[in-house]
């Protein structure tokens, strides 16, 4: 496998080859990092799951205090808000596992955080088997902005390796 040194300025897309393969490549690319990163388990599958995993690492900070507990939309929402400011990696790994809707969902919400904050907010590193109906259903919803086609938002900020 050759030596690639990353920016970690774009979410990471690894696809092809096996599980184990794949696995090894991102830690591969994690042995590359000085940012620290959360592993969510491969198990995850929806975005409750997700959400009780944000809420027992705590990657998430209200903004305001609440009597009581806050709900699923309120933890993220300021889970949103950490995600831009914290300069960090996810990692999810075999990530065709998860439901699509949330799949789509997450990534969406990772890819205008990249797209208003380029330097700090925290990259996904994933791995899948196949991109490209993931990258066929994030053109379906990314929205372009004046500057940037669909398509261009999508190039600058997904990096797709193919093993």
């Amino acid at each position: 496998m050759k030596e690639k040194r990353f920016t970690f300025q774009k979410h990471i897309l690894i696809c092809g080859k096996t599980e184990a393969e794949r696995h090894k490549y991102v830690n591969l690319v994690l042995e590359q990092s000085n940012l620290q990163f959360f592993r969510f388990p491969k198990s995850m599958s929806s975005l409750s799951d997700y959400l009780n995993i944000i809420q027992t690492k705590k990657l998430f900070f209200p903004f305001y205090e609440t009597k009581g507990k806050y709900n699923s939309n309120q933890i993220l929402d300021f889970h949103i808000d950490w995600i831009a400011d914290n300069n960090c990696l996810f990692v999810f790994e075999e990530f065709q596992n998860t439901e699509d809707k949330f799949k789509i969902e997450i990534l969406r919400i990772m890819i205008n955080n990249l797209e208003s904050n380029k330097k700090s907010a925290t990259k996904l590193i994933i791995s899948l088997d196949d991109e490209s109906k993931l990258i066929h259903d994030l053109s379906e919803i990314i929205e372009e902005t004046i500057n940037k086609s669909t398509k261009q938002i999508l190039e600058s900020s997904i990096h797709i390796i193919s093993l």
